[in-house]
């Protein structure tokens, strides 16, 4: 059976059960060009509006509250939504709940400020060791950080812990969620600094690339981070494991726990799920005449239809 074959009667399977919607967000529901903000709030609505649950779990911590919770608000009122929708930062490391207008964190697995203090020695180590510098990084990842050092993150990141990264002219950046830091422009080196930082930092710590431009830093949990935040909303819900489907575009990354439920898909269309080709989870949206996150919004219209 041809994969797409696969993916779509898994679609037709978990259509009468699906209540939650668990979603990675950039590039998964949203690319920065032809789908935006705007675009994945519409189609939160959607979801909303036939009284199913949302769950961004994304590497995004204060600035998925700062993006997500502004249109959101609006949305809300308007439509008078009482349906909640939850938010996990930092690849799930911190969880938060979003009803009748209210923000509540459910929980917090983040780091303290000597455990940042150290990252960043470690961080320092191995850059030296591979001898990069400023002048070597991503530049989309320069520069986001360095806007995001002129913004107001008062009751977004604690100060002691914003403060950490003030000195590195936006190499950087340090929020209670997560530690990310620029990777360099030339991917090829990209997994052997991952590894060698995450060698230096040891067990206690989780390691990951969170695209091209960034790696990020959160403390390990007992099992992958964005898994624990499905499972914990899934059990506040009074929800069962095959009643979410979750959507991810990085199955060998940091969408592996989120991908790893009975209706779980990618729109990563170069992954090969070795382990079980035929049967499982993730399933691939492989529609070559759509764009990857054409290929999402179409499975979540189908699921909702």
């Amino acid at each position: 059976m041809h994969r797409k074959q696969i993916s779509d009667s898994k679609l037709v399977e978990a259509k009468p059960l699906i209540k939650l919607f668990g979603l990675d967000y950039d590039g998964t529901i949203a690319d920065g060009k032809d789908y935006t903000i705007k675009d994945a709030v519409a189609l939160i609505g959607q979801i909303l509006l036939k009284g199913k649950s949302v769950a961004f779990v994304t590497a995004r911590a204060a600035t998925a509250i700062k993006t997500f919770i502004p249109p959101l608000e609006e949305f809300f009122i308007k439509n008078k939504i009482s349906t909640p929708i939850y938010i996990g930062g930092g690849n799930g490391i911190i969880l938060y709940e979003f009803k009748n207008n209210e923000l509540k964190k459910i929980y917090s697995h983040g780091l303290t400020v000597d455990k940042i203090s150290h990252a960043i020695d470690v961080w320092q180590k191995v850059y030296d060791q591979f001898n990069i510098n400023t002048g070597l990084l991503s530049e989309k990842g320069l520069d986001t950080f360095r806007k995001f050092l002129k913004d107001d993150w008062e009751g977004l990141i604690p100060k002691d812990i914003y403060q950490l990264c003030l000195p590195f002219g936006g190499q950087i950046f340090t929020e209670e969620a997560k530690f990310t830091f620029v990777l360099p422009a030339d991917q090829s080196v990209h997994q052997e600094i991952i590894t060698a930082v995450r060698v230096g930092l040891g067990k206690s710590y989780q390691v990951s690339a969170g695209d091209t431009h960034f790696a990020h830093i959160t403390k390990a949990l007992h099992e992958d981070s964005k898994m624990v935040a499905i499972k914990t909303i899934l059990k506040t819900l009074n929800l069962e494991l095959n009643q979410v489907a979750t959507f991810g575009d990085m199955p060998n990354g940091n969408d592996a726990g989120l991908l790893s439920f009975p209706y779980s898909f990618t729109n990563d269309q170069n992954f090969v799920n070795q382990e079980n080709e035929l049967s499982g989870s993730p399933y691939i949206l492989c529609n070559q005449d759509m764009s990857p996150v054409s290929n999402v919004y179409v499975a979540i219209n189908y699921l909702l239809s």
